[in-house]
């Protein structure tokens, strides 16, 4: 599975991603935040600025969309499934974070195409007595 993600994506992405697991699984979950944290380009491009504690002010279209590959059966799917099943289990609870929205409509949203049914209305027909 192919996935692309916005500067947005990507942090928000960092931030629901595990901090645990063995060895293996921490050597790939290494590797998958150094391709979803920012390069030294993506920050000259972004112009990030400074507003107040943690708040930044940032032109993210300045930086183009980034492909992520989550192979079948690969441990990088697990860590994608792992953060799919974050958003919805807080979906479910009603406790989705804005900062997530984004990232929750391209994970899920994006993947659960939902069948549209047009109905068409229905005609009121009134009866008149003669």
């Amino acid at each position: 599975m192919k996935v692309k993600l916005s500067v947005v994506h990507r942090m928000s992405f960092l931030g629901l991603l595990t901090n645990k697991g063995d060895y293996t699984i921490l050597k790939i979950l290494r590797e998958l935040r150094e391709e979803l944290s920012l390069t030294e380009a993506d920050h000259k491009l972004l112009k990030i600025q400074p507003i107040t504690g943690t708040k930044m002010m940032f032109n993210e279209k300045a930086v183009p969309l980034k492909e992520f590959e989550f192979k079948e059966g690969s441990v990088r799917e697990v860590l994608l499934e792992e953060v799919k099943t974050q958003l919805r289990d807080q979906e479910k609870k009603k406790i989705l974070e804005l900062d997530y929205l984004d990232l929750y409509e391209v994970l899920v949203v994006g993947n659960e195409k939902p069948e549209l049914k047009i109905v068409p209305k229905k005609k009121q027909v009134s009866k008149r007595k003669k």
